[in-house]
């Protein structure tokens, strides 16, 4: 069954013209992950920051999303510039997707904290292995080739923090690309507009702190997604909470602050409905390392 729905999907794919590529990648960990969401959040850690993440989704359906992120963004000499560079790379049965995406922010005091304005551009470049498919009909030539596409988008954001609080909305892909004829064209169409809006606070006394956030997307093609986070703080050393993404999945994350440098964070999915019965859940992990930490143990950064 897994594999007849593989190649349903695929000749879906092949087949179907004007099909919108517009649908934005899932992290379960998007407290941890502010640069691939949101290009306004470059240098909001006012230090070096590198993040590496890994995610395993649907573990035991044949051909589920395997993904990796990389990021790396910091301030500027001039501390009201900030730049980053962004790299995912996704794999989904015979498809993989790399993309490549710098990111600038203008930053400045508003209030207790900071406001920023990011714009990113770069682009997705598109492989499909279509011969690697099982088919029953193996001189069908629409299964026997590969196919590359290279596709540009950008994006913009905005983005607020304090000390103990942050909100943050962007659009993270302005364009759209459809198939037709085995030919891909890029459009624009802000119909096909992805809206992300991230939020998030810091509540309690230095030893057991509470964190609450929110991710919420919206799509004019699909239902509203809301992923909402609690997390406990004990001691700015162990993060233990949970997320719930309405009619979808159930989460559970644990991250470890290491140092004021390192922080090291896992996530496991448990899917609801009828998808439970086709996977044994989701694995995320991400690693964040702060090169030259500002901030002291009396004043840590919680986001």
């Amino acid at each position: 069954m897994k594999k007849v729905i593989i190649i349903l999907a695929g000749l879906f794919l092949i087949n179907c013209n004007n099909i919108a590529q517009h649908l934005f990648p899932v992290y379960s960990q998007y407290m941890l992950n502010g640069l691939a969401l949101n290009p306004a959040y470059a240098g909001s850690r006012d230090a070096l920051n590198i993040s590496a993440g890994y995610r395993n989704q649907w573990v035991g359906f044949e051909g589920a999303p395997v993904s990796q992120t990389f990021s790396t963004h910091t301030p500027l000499r001039n501390r009201n510039i900030a730049l980053g560079l962004l790299v995912f790379n996704e794999k989904i049965d015979v498809r993989n997707n790399l993309s490549i995406f710098t990111n600038y922010a203008w930053r400045f005091n508003a209030g207790r904290g900071r406001l920023a304005f990011g714009l990113k551009g770069g682009l997705t470049i598109r492989n499909a292995n279509w011969n690697e498919l099982n088919v029953h009909d193996p001189g069908d030539i629409s299964f026997t080739e590969s196919s590359q596409d290279i596709i540009p988008n950008f994006g913009f954001g905005i983005y607020y923090h304090t000390n103990h609080f942050f909100a943050g909305a962007s659009i993270p892909m302005f364009l759209s690309d459809s198939l037709s004829n085995g030919k891909v064209s890029v459009y624009h169409d802000p119909k096909n507009y992805n809206y992300l809006f991230t939020s998030g606070i810091v509540l309690g006394n230095q030893g057991f702190r509470i964190k609450p956030s929110l991710l919420i997307k919206y799509d004019r093609e699909n239902p509203l997604q809301v992923d909402a986070n609690l997390s406990f703080i004990f001691g700015n050393f162990l993060w233990v909470g949970g997320s719930y993404r309405i009619e979808d999945v159930v989460v559970g994350l644990v991250k470890f602050q290491i140092n004021d440098q390192l922080r090291i964070g896992y996530t496991y999915d448990h899917s609801l409905g009828t998808l439970n019965k086709y996977n044994n859940g989701s694995h995320e992990i991400m690693l964040i390392y702060d090169f030259i930490y500002r901030g002291r143990a009396v004043n840590p950064r919680y986001f």
